[in-house]
């Protein structure tokens, strides 16, 4: 995955629990002494699910550390607005690599799993990658992912082309990248995503994500708000 940089705007809380101490050692050290580090601020949460909720709230937007055996903490279904919205972001430890574990986390609602052997630099790629929005998962399973969304099946039959532009828009792509990447315009690529948009009932790349994910649409108030329709650079 590309290197990527954070733009200017309001720090990310960087949220792990408090028995976490080695996970939290790790994250300060992999992003502390960047170019980057002052787009961080670090906070510890409690143990318990409200309490994590509570810390997810206040300091939004905000990513969210934890091990895979303490996932449970995690109040999915009270953050899935804030989730959708790319304001909680979720990095997995976890040395459950396969496919099976990755698509899990994702369904559950996770934005990336690293290996709780990852080195500091792979880690710093990660945490950033999250942070602008991509996803850090192998390529085989977001394409399964988006296949997978397909296969549940949308009423009116996708092109070979709409079905490559939304796997690569699961990997986090850009308008501009996935044009670089098929050899085709931007303003192509913008006209196969309205098309597509309208297929599988969706208005934003956040709420194809959720399809990918879910295999359905929920309404998101704060939808046209987002950066994420057919006009993303």
């Amino acid at each position: 995955m590309p290197d990527v940089k954070i733009s200017e705007k309001r720090p990310t809380a960087v949220i792990c629990l408090e028995g976490s101490r080695k996970l939290w050692e790790l994250v300060k050290r992999s992003l502390e002494g960047t170019a980057d580090s002052s787009d961080f601020i670090f906070a510890r949460s409690g143990e318990g699910p409200s309490e994590v909720l509570a810390l997810c709230r206040r300091l939004v937007p905000a990513l969210v550390v934890i091990e895979d055996s303490r996932i449970q903490v995690i109040p999915f279904k009270q953050l899935r607005d804030l989730i959708s919205r790319r304001d909680i972001q979720i990095l997995v430890f976890s040395d459950k690599l396969d496919d099976a574990a990755y698509a899990d986390f994702f369904h559950k609602g996770c934005q990336g799993v690293v290996p709780y052997n990852v080195t500091t630099q792979i880690l710093q790629r990660a945490v950033l990658a999250i942070c602008e929005g991509e996803l850090w998962l192998p390529r085989r399973v977001l394409s399964k992912i988006a296949h997978d969304a397909f296969v549940k099946g949308t009423t009116r039959k996708i092109t070979q082309r709409e079905s490559e532009i939304f796997k690569l828009i699961c990997l986090g792509f850009t308008n501009q990248q996935i044009a670089e990447h098929l050899f085709i315009s931007r303003e192509t690529v913008r006209w196969h995503l309205r098309s597509l948009y309208s297929k599988i009932g969706v208005e934003t790349r956040a709420g194809a994500i959720r399809y990918a994910k879910h295999g359905s649409v929920e309404t998101d108030p704060d939808s046209d708000a987002l950066p994420s329709d057919p006009a993303v650079q």
